[in-house]
């Protein structure tokens, strides 16, 4: 009875290790089969909105707050700001984030086997226990961070680099 125990015990670490290493590729699997068949609810369902909104909206104002010393570059950034929000607000939609899975690179990180450095390439990169990073391998795009919750993937923010700001 007790070999029993410790199996099953064993098992359930070996399963639990197993799924924690593999969910996130299922989870880009999922989201790119999402996006090339327009199922909106399947990627809603992978995506924290008020997470991403808020993670975007952070960037674009520290961005919009390290505008130059003259007045008119002020006077930019505060009119730029102004309208921020609304377009961010706009852009991250069930569309916008369709989008963004949509692309090969993505497909290709879904398979844990892909590596390599080709130019528009991405690369799962694990940050914690319950976080992974989509991260473009050159460090051309922008690097979205997914969240265990529950038991579900989900992208909590998109890094956009400095570059697209």
């Amino acid at each position: 009875m007790r070999r029993w125990l410790i199996a099953a015990a064993v098992l359930l670490v070996i399963a639990g290790g197993g799924w924690l290493w593999g969910s996130p590729y299922l989870t880009l699997w999922q989201l790119k089969k999402a996006a090339d068949t327009g199922d909106l609810a399947a990627i809603s369902a992978k995506i924290d909105y008020p997470a991403v909104r808020a993670d975007l909206k952070t960037q674009m104002h520290e961005r919009l707050g390290r505008g130059g010393g003259s007045a008119l570059d002020k006077l930019g950034a505060a009119v730029a700001e102004r309208f921020a929000d609304p377009v961010v607000d706009a852009a991250v939609t069930p569309e916008g984030m369709r989008a963004l899975f949509a692309s090969t690179a993505v497909a290709d990180a879904a398979r844990p086997e892909t590596f390599g450095d080709k130019r528009g390439e991405m690369r799962v990169r694990r940050d914690a226990l319950g976080e992974f990073v989509l991260s473009p391998v050159d460090g051309t795009g922008p690097e979205i961070t997914f969240e265990l919750q529950g038991l579900t993937w989900r992208v909590i923010a998109v890094r956009l680099p400095g570059k697209l700001l």
